[in-house]
């Protein structure tokens, strides 16, 4: 008999108001590694299991500096920039932006880093991209953690799922009417005040480090509007991992699938 002994990491995100809270960068030098053509940045701190974050839609490997010191005591802290994101010029003009190109460029970061299976975690949509990964090419991860990931065919068979995603939809259409009128900027902070709950005026009060690595990444907005919806992933599909998932929704219909 295999035993198969499970590491449970835990990501403690350090919010306010629903919101990460960065502090300013130390000193660490960012290193690029060349995938599937285009250089991508990331952060490599620590010994120990590695363990890789993706980061979110209108953020970059910045996003996780609140964790970085205190994962790198006990692992092997990776966080990376994917494609399109952080403040590097783009190797085009966007039209390879989707979930399914994120996925492909996090698997060939995966078999570079030769470091074996990883632990993965992955927040929003870079929840969505380390969960496709983790579908196609299970031998690269040890265990998957996302939170909040826009996996909205897992809803497929929840009691009133497509009310609340009509919903979110109709929210989300202010955003959209900014992004095509070419005022990327306040759609971005009207993505901000929406994802997180907040009203107008939020994203203003969060800390300059917050709203620079926002801003940086305010020209992605048209990109993501633009893009195709990811491969849908069934609950029946996911089941079938063999590397332990935790996923967990908050403020949405559903629970927390373990």
């Amino acid at each position: 008999m295999i035993r198969r002994r499970t590491l449970w990491l835990a990501v403690v995100l350090v919010t306010s108001g629903g919101f990460m809270q960065a502090r300013a960068a130390e000193s660490l030098q960012t290193r690029q590694v060349l995938v599937n053509g285009v250089d991508l940045s990331y952060l490599d701190q620590g010994t120990g299991a590695p363990v890789v974050f993706v980061h979110g839609a209108f953020s970059d490997l910045r996003f996780w500096e609140p964790q970085r010191q205190a994962v790198a005591q006990q692992y092997r802290f990776i966080a990376l920039t994917q494609r399109y994101f952080g403040t590097t010029p783009w190797p085009d003009d966007g039209k390879h932006y989707a979930a399914t190109t994120h996925a492909t460029d996090l698997a060939a970061f995966l078999r570079q880093l030769n470091a074996g299976p990883v632990h993965l975690v992955g927040i929003s949509y870079g929840g969505v991209v380390a969960t496709l990964v983790v579908l196609e090419h299970p031998d690269l991860v040890r265990s998957l953690t996302v939170l909040e990931p826009g996996l909205v065919s897992l809803l497929a068979d929840v009691p009133d799922a497509k009310r609340e995603i009509d919903e979110r939809r109709k929210a989300f259409e202010p955003i959209v009417s900014a992004a095509k009128a070419g005022e990327t900027v306040q759609a971005t902070k009207l993505f901000f005040e929406w994802v997180n709950n907040q009203g107008a005026g939020a994203f203003d009060k969060q800390p300059e480090a917050v709203r620079q690595m926002i801003l940086d990444n305010a020209r992605t907005v048209p990109l993501r509007i633009a893009a195709p919806a990811p491969p849908a992933v069934s609950c029946a599909r996911l089941g079938g991992v063999k590397a332990p998932p935790l996923l967990r929704a908050v403020n949405a219909p559903g629970a927390t699938i373990r």
